[in-house]
């Protein structure tokens, strides 16, 4: 029986019930089965937070934190300049066991890193480690350096932190990205990151958030397995810009599919072609009396395209830089230089194969290394 009908059944039994009206009013259930919350208070173990805070306020004030847009300083702010003692404990059975040990005799509580060997009270060697778990978010807040050998000094700490930048979404900025910042500037005296990028939510095609409840999530190995991790990774990246959310389609992932077979059916005619007796000394200054209007124009492209994408990629427009190397291959490379290009690669001169094969590394390698580098972040 729940409390609300014990109260209620009491009231009735001793004669002070006058009546029972309905009423609409919000109630606390659990999202996953329903069921109503009962609020109950119960003692737990707390972080004070107002110092903490403060350091991880000034790294983003004086510049040395950015967010990726920068309109997420505001909430990255407003939590941290309005923060309250973080309640870190939870009553679960996994997770790291909060470091509270209980003197078995007089009940003397002591907080360290391993169990004391006596009590400091009353000299007892008995001592019962506190059941609750910290708050999963305590651990994550740890990863950019207890990861890397912390509290140790190693050598991978020295070269990895702090990294350059950390890809988020903006749901978690408060439960990841603050804790990180000032567990960091706590336990580092430094930042652990340069740049936050943050990104949108991944949504069913309703534009409803993916759960487990509504069944409408997506399993990538299973996308995966139909259309390969490549197109999997292009549909995210090139669907996605920073904080806006995507929906997914599946048939995104069969545009991404198609353009993998592009780059592999461009890939093989050119190594098809390739005369190794003609390629071992092949080299941009051997061929450059050769190249044509043609070779030139797609080079200039491909040097041109990267260039550009890397300047998207620098500003975090990862799926605008991507699009672009797209629109490169598929219509330039493979629909216009290919075809242009086959006359001289079944003819008899020499030299013009030569040039011809050179051209069509050359930009095949600068398209593939941006692929992927990028498709594989």
């Amino acid at each position: 029986m729940s409390v609300e009908k014990a109260i209620v059944a009491d009231l009735k039994e001793q004669g002070y019930l006058i009546k029972i009206k309905e009423h609409n009013h919000n109630v606390g259930t659990c999202y996953r089965c329903h069921t109503v919350v009962e609020p109950r208070l119960s003692e737990q173990w707390f972080v004070k937070m107002e110092e903490l805070a403060k350091p991880a306020i000034d790294i983003l004030k004086k510049g040395e934190l950015e967010f990726v847009p920068d309109k997420f300083d505001k909430t990255y702010l407003q939590w941290l300049e309005n923060i309250r003692d973080w309640c870190i404990s939870r009553q679960l059975w996994w997770g790291h066991q909060i470091p509270a040990y209980y003197c078995q005799e007089c009940g003397e509580i002591v907080v360290a890193r391993k169990m004391p060997d006596k009590c400091p009270k009353c000299g007892s060697t008995h001592f019962k480690q506190d059941e609750d778990a910290l708050d999963t978010w305590f651990s994550s807040a740890l990863w950019p350096f207890s990861t890397l050998g912390w509290p140790n000094k190693t050598e991978a700490l020295d070269y990895y932190y702090p990294t350059s930048v950390l890809v988020t979404g903006y749901d978690i900025i408060f439960f990841w990205v603050v804790r990180m910042a000032f567990a960091g500037m706590f336990c580092m005296n430094e930042k652990p990151f340069d740049h936050v990028l943050v990104h949108g939510l991944v949504r069913d095609s309703q534009g409803r958030k993916m759960s487990k409840s509504l069944g409408n999530g997506i399993d990538p190995l299973e996308i995966i397995e139909q259309y390969g991790a490549d197109a999997l990774r292009f549909t995210l990246t090139t669907g996605n810009s920073p904080e806006n959310d995507m929906r997914f389609y599946m048939e995104r992932v069969e545009f991404a599919r198609n353009f993998a077979n592009k780059l592999w059916n461009a890939s093989r005619f050119v190594f098809m072609n390739i005369d190794e007796d003609i390629i071992k000394n092949m080299t941009r200054e051997s061929v450059k009396e050769d190249l044509t209007l043609a070779d030139k124009w797609i080079i200039s492209r491909a040097n041109n395209i990267v260039k550009e994408a890397t300047n998207n990629m620098d500003k975090f427009d990862l799926g605008i830089a991507l699009q672009k190397i797209y629109d490169f291959t598929w219509s330039e490379y493979c629909d216009w230089y290919i075809e242009m290009v086959k006359p001289r690669l079944y003819g008899e001169d020499a030299n013009a194969k030569s040039a011809a094969l050179y051209t069509l590394t050359y930009v095949l390698e600068k398209i593939l290394n941006y692929y992927i580098h990028t498709c594989h972040l």
